[in-house]
């Protein structure tokens, strides 16, 4: 029951239905209300299992996507793709290496270079190395105080 709606006032609610509608209708009266409240409440029960019905729909749209997801997360084509990336790489490096060595000029048996390099694999960048101005001077240990560093 409710908490507003005691027995004392279900009695006069019942007192006064009897005097307004009379003791000939008041049984018709009564089935009339149970009706009306059990169709509100088969409504409400509709109502309750729509929206059951739409939050696991959703669930499963989301299981779904996520059975889907890992479909598409195919380990073996992530491998596939990772080889194809490192035959990329080495292709480059081979060509790389083709380039250096075409560059470097060939040698005669003695150990003297002979020739140029071939100029269709020299490019011009625009960049020079300068040689190093001094040579580097070994580095000296730190000294902390500890009796081992005297």
């Amino acid at each position: 029951m409710n908490p507003g709606i005691g027995m004392p006032e279900i009695a006069v609610l019942l007192l006064l239905a009897l005097i307004v509608v009379g003791p000939a209708e008041l049984p018709k009266m009564m089935r009339t209300i149970g009706r009306f409240v059990n169709q509100a409440r088969s409504m409400a029960k509709d109502f309750q299992r729509s929206f059951d019905e739409m939050g696991r729909e959703s669930e499963l749209a989301d299981l779904r996507k996520e059975i889907e997801n890992l479909k598409n997360a195919n380990p073996a084509n992530e491998i596939t793709e990772e080889l194809r990336k490192a035959k990329e790489e080495l292709r480059h490096a081979e060509a790389v290496g083709a380039k250096e060595k075409a560059m470097k000029p060939p040698a005669d048996p003695s150990g003297k270079p002979v020739g140029k390099p071939d100029a269709k694999f020299i490019e011009d960048d625009g960049n020079t190395i300068a040689p190093p101005r001094e040579k580097p001077r070994p580095a000296q240990p730190i000294k902390t105080g500890a009796p081992e560093d005297e």
